[in-house]
């Protein structure tokens, strides 16, 4: 175990690749995530208007009632949303700085150390 803690600590180009592949992969779970969200409703719209055409007698008396509970819900979810896109905005950033600085040091001449000649 201490092997790996030292080799990871070591090359930590390594660290910034997984940390890039990982975000990347979240980024395309979210994008899958949300076309599915995005048909749901779709599919739930269609459905509220066969129900309203067919049978309008029992729909809801209040539609403006029903609306203003969806308009609330539906902002809660997309600033729930919104944090999660900052949070993982954020990350993209770290990740990209270590990357990159990671590189820049892969490219640097190799120094010597101290004591070597």
């Amino acid at each position: 175990m201490d092997d790996i803690i030292k080799y990871i600590s070591s090359h930590q180009f390594i660290i910034g690749v997984c940390v890039f592949a990982a975000i990347l992969i979240l980024f395309f779970l979210f994008k899958k995530l949300i076309k599915f969200v995005l048909l749901s409703i779709l599919v739930l719209i269609v459905f509220v208007g066969y129900l309203c055409f067919k049978e309008p007698e029992k729909m809801p008396k209040s539609l403006s009632e029903t609306i203003q509970k969806t308009k609330e819900s539906t902002r809660s979810v997309v600033e729930k949303g919104r944090g999660v896109y900052d949070s993982a905005k954020g990350l993209y950033k770290k990740a990209e700085k270590l990357v990159t600085r990671d590189i820049d040091k892969q490219l640097e001449p190799d120094k010597k150390l101290p004591g070597d000649k």
